[in-house]
């Protein structure tokens, strides 16, 4: 995720200080950048390349602000609004799909604030089909349907989820209250329906890859994945698949893990991660020296994943590095 922090006061700087120091070390941000006053030609420059902009100022500023290149849920980066005391953190824009929601109750609790929330299936505590797409990373099919999904479980009527019974993982208390569930081994999709209105999600695919020290256990790569999936907010079942470099297709640590998780594990050879370029990778001298090639895990989940990208970025857990990408 690429997030950008807006402020016009000298106070909401400081703010916005305190929120780049937390969250630059988030796995899951792997961009961050401040910008403070000309808001205007700001937001006309960002607006769509940020999948979150904080601003901190007056709702009036930020609305007006944006409200030229407001186009679509789908698409929309999340907007949220922080006063320049930080009293309140709003979720002002894509709260579901964008993320918005759940990044104004994280911001809130990082500078003791009050998170507001207007969704209405989530201030009715349902969770609308949109947010298990989000938190799930799947497509969407008919989401013009989205609105009479969400309208139904506001309402309390009876909402259909069809899935078959290997994504059984998905269902929390949440989603078990909020639908009634059906499994359906002859579909390999997420399907919703409610009065002849349907939304379907696929899973987008989710590459893990690996690098480790040498002779690592196994327990300390088990503990890695589950941290690293822990973050993300997924069990691991949601990972399709495994990825690390020809170095490493022998280290037991990582292979015992992969058949202890029933998933496949892909090799990317070393000449493939030496040509390999991509902006997102981060550099490791050691790694460097002691094999010719920056890094491992970061550029062999995104070689093994077709047009992926990084969302979650070089992390190390006691001799284990995790990162995961995700394509489409």
């Amino acid at each position: 995720m690429k997030i950008a922090i807006l402020s016009v006061t000298n106070q909401g700087k400081i703010i916005s200080d305190k929120l780049y120091e937390n969250l630059v070390k988030n796995p899951l941000i792997l961009h961050i950048q401040q910008y403070h006053k000309n808001i205007k030609s700001t937001v006309k420059e960002i607006f769509d390349k940020y999948d979150c902009i904080i601003a901190i100022m007056a709702s009036g500023i930020i609305i007006r602000s944006i409200a030229p290149y407001v186009n679509s849920k789908l698409s929309d980066p999340a907007v949220i609004l922080i006063d320049d005391h930080g009293n309140f953190v709003i979720s002002l824009l894509s709260g579901h799909i964008g993320g918005a929601n759940d990044l104004t109750t994280k911001i809130a609790s990082i500078i003791n604030s009050t998170p507001v929330i207007t969704t209405s299936t989530d201030v009715n505590n349902k969770i609308g089909i949109d947010s298990i797409a989000k938190r799930y990373y799947c497509h969407i099919k008919y989401p013009k349907n989205i609105q009479y999904i969400n309208k139904a479980l506001v309402d309390n009527k009876i909402v259909d989820l069809y899935l078959p019974y290997k994504y059984s993982y998905i269902l929390t208390d949440n989603i078990k209250s909020s639908y009634n569930i059906h499994f359906d081994d002859k579909i390999n999709y997420i399907k919703s329906i409610y009065d002849n209105h349907e939304v379907i999600l696929t899973f987008k695919q989710l590459v893990m890859g690996i690098g480790a020290r040498r002779n690592i256990s196994p327990s300390k790569v088990k503990n890695a994945i589950e941290q690293a999936c822990k973050i993300l907010e997924i069990p691991v079942e949601r990972i399709d698949f495994f990825a690390t470099a020809d170095v490493k297709k022998n280290e037991v640590g990582i292979l015992e893990n992969i058949k202890q998780l029933n998933k496949s594990l892909k090799i990317i050879p070393m000449d493939s991660i030496k040509t390999y370029q991509n902006e997102e990778c981060s550099k490791s001298d050691f790694v460097m020296k002691q094999f010719g090639v920056k890094g491992v895990c970061e550029p062999t989940c995104l070689i093994a994943n077709d047009n992926s990208h990084l969302i979650f970025k070089k992390t190390a857990y006691d001799g284990v590095t995790i990162a995961v990408s995700l394509n489409g």
